[in-house]
């Protein structure tokens, strides 16, 4: 497993570079990048949860299999359903055929 920190803390397109980096190492390692689970923290916006599902969705694009959805302080009243009700099921109807990458709150 391969582990980076996600916005807010680095951007998507810095994740996508690093993820590329991470191919080339495998590449000249002999390694199948492929068998390396991606995973990518992301900070959830309470005010704005369609921008954090956008974020998930060019992460999942960007080749990240494995996202963990970070939930800051303080916490509002619901904040256990809301991720899974806001941005991982709102993610997955908008695009039921892609492969569903594995978000955990």
């Amino acid at each position: 497993m391969w582990n980076v920190p996600g916005p807010s803390h680095n951007t998507v397109e810095y994740v996508a570079e690093r993820a590329r980096a991470l191919d080339a190492h495998c590449a000249e390692l002999g390694r199948d990048p492929a068998g390396i689970t991606r995973s990518v923290q992301v900070l959830v916006s309470y005010d704005e949860p369609a921008t954090t599902r956008e974020t998930v969705g060019r992460l999942v694009d960007a080749g990240m299999n494995h996202i963990l959805l970070n939930l800051p302080r303080p916490f509002p009243r619901g904040v256990a359903r809301r991720p899974a009700d806001e941005i991982i099921a709102g993610r997955h109807s908008t695009d039921a055929s892609a492969a569903r990458p594995r978000i955990t709150a």
